[in-house]
C-alpha cells in the first residue's frame, strides 16, 4: 500500500457494502411486516423509506466511484498532487546492422493502431505508449505538445548542450499522502507520467510495424 490514508477509502467502501446489506434486509423486513399484520406486500410509507435508502445508496455509490475510478487529476486542487521533472540523456541503440538510433517507433495494426516508443538511456530500455509522449526533431526543443508542461528551461538548455540535443524528459504527477486522495485510494500513487523524447532530427528515428519488426 502506498499510503496509510487509502485505509479511508477502504473503510467507506466497506461501510457502503454494510449500508447495502443493511438496506436490503430492512427494506425485506418490512415487507414481511406488511403481509403479516396488514395482509398486503407495498404501501406508499413503506415505498417512501425504501426509495430514501436506495437514493442515498446512490449517492454514496456514484461518489465513491467517482473519487476511485473517474476522477481527473487535470482537475484537483494542484495542491493535491505533486510534480516531478526528470531529465537524462538517450544511448544510441546500436543494434541494428546498417543503422544506430535514438528512439524506434513500433506501429501496431487495427482500426486504431496503437504507437509505442523505445528508446534506451544509460543501464535502462523503456518503453512508452504513444498517447503520453512526444517526439522532439525540430529547432526548438519543446514542441507544442510538451508545451503544456512546466519545464525547467535552463535545465533543458543544459541538456541541448550537454547531450547534443540528444535526451529525455519526463513529467511525472503524484498523488500528495493526505485525507482527500485517500478517499479515492490514490494517496502516494502515480497519477499521470508524460515523456519528451528529445532527438537531433528524424533520422534518427526507426518506425517499424509487427510485420516488418527484426
Amino acid at each position: 500500500m502506498k499510503s496509510a490514508w487509502n485505509l479511508v477509502g477502504m473503510g467507506l467502501w466497506l461501510l457502503l457494502l454494510i449500508y447495502l446489506i443493511w438496506m436490503v434486509h430492512d427494506m425485506r423486513v418490512r415487507r414481511l411486516k406488511l403481509l403479516v399484520t396488514e395482509k398486503r406486500s407495498w404501501s406508499w410509507q413503506n415505498i417512501t423509506k425504501s426509495g430514501v435508502e436506495l437514493v442515498i445508496f446512490l449517492l454514496g455509490l456514484w461518489g465513491m466511484s467517482y473519487a476511485t475510478l473517474f476522477q481527473d487529476v487535470q482537475q484537483l486542487n494542484p495542491n493535491r498532487v505533486t510534480v516531478a521533472y526528470h531529465y537524462k540523456p538517450l544511448v544510441l541503440d546500436t543494434s541494428a546492422t546498417n543503422s544506430s538510433d535514438y528512439v524506434t517507433v513500433k506501429t501496431g495494426n487495427g482500426r486504431k493502431p496503437a504507437q509505442y516508443y523505445t528508446f534506451y538511456t544509460e543501464g535502462e530500455k523503456d518503453i512508452v505508449p504513444g498517447d503520453s509522449a512526444t517526439v522532439s526533431t525540430g529547432s526548438h526543443p519543446i514542441n507544442l505538445v510538451a508545451s503544456s508542461y512546466k519545464w525547467d528551461m535552463k535545465k533543458v538548455g543544459q541538456m541541448e548542450k550537454n547531450h547534443q540535443k540528444a535526451w529525455v524528459g519526463v513529467v511525472e504527477t503524484t498523488y500528495k499522502k493526505n485525507f482527500l486522495n485517500g478517499i479515492g485510494l490514490h494517496a502516494g500513487r502515480l497519477a499521470n507520467r508524460f515523456t519528451l523524447i528529445r532527438v537531433p532530427d528524424h533520422s534518427f528515428v526507426k518506425q517499424v510495424t509487427h510485420d516488418n519488426e527484426q
